[in-house]
């Protein structure tokens, strides 16, 4: 970096109401980065508790940096609905890096409204099925932007601890709904013709609450 070169740090934040996600953004606070938050609501795949538990740990996250942090909340269940329509059983598994595309461009749209220059998120290598390095390539081809991810290499033991560390830990792990479209077999290895190819018919929509 040239001494005294500017640098933007301001970044779109993808929240939600699991572990990971809050940590990331605390992470990303920590180094000076500019967040504005979001995060989708799953109607018809996801119960109304998901949201307000975001909602509570995005309060949280603001109370301990002391700083507001603005919240944009994506309606994204008929697009979901629509991604689960294009599919057959051959390609159901596709159902969560289509998503997370999907999630990564409207974020971008989001971005370019706030002038960010970053997204962040809270993906870890190998936590759940469809966080896998080839699906994160795939996902990543989807943004303009780069996806700053502070947990990538973090086991999960050392991110719960952070997550207890901040008061965001006992905030995650209250009873709510899963997503309900999540197939039984996740894809790991996406292949990225056949994730285009897939998305051809896929119109996605930004509805915001």
């Amino acid at each position: 970096m040239i001494p005294g070169e500017h640098v933007d740090k301001k970044a779109i934040a993808l929240l939600s109401d699991g572990i990971d996600s809050p940590v990331a953004c605390h992470l990303a606070l920590k180094q000076g980065y500019d967040l504005v938050a979001i995060t989708y609501d799953n109607e018809l795949f996801s119960s109304p508790e998901n949201l307000e538990i975001t909602k509570r740990i995005l309060m949280r996250l603001s109370e301990l940096h002391e700083r507001p942090m603005k919240l944009y909340v994506i309606k994204n269940g008929e697009n979901l609905r629509q991604i689960i329509g294009t599919l057959s059983p051959r390609t159901r598994s596709y159902v969560c890096v289509l998503c997370k595309r999907a999630m990564v461009r409207l974020a971008n749209d989001i971005a370019e409204r706030e002038g960010a220059a970053y997204l962040v998120t809270g993906e870890n290598l190998g936590q759940v099925a469809s966080q896998t390095l080839d699906n994160m390539i795939v996902i990543s081809k989807a943004s303009k932007r780069h996806i700053i991810r502070p947990l990538l290499c973090m086991d999960k033991l050392e991110i719960e601890k952070i997550a207890k560390e901040i008061g965001t830990y006992e905030l995650s792990i209250e009873p709510k709904g899963g997503c309900g479209a999540v197939p039984r077999y996740p894809q790991t290895h996406a292949d990225s013709l056949l994730v285009e190819e897939l998305e051809k018919d896929i119109e996605l929509m930004l509805e915001l609450e």
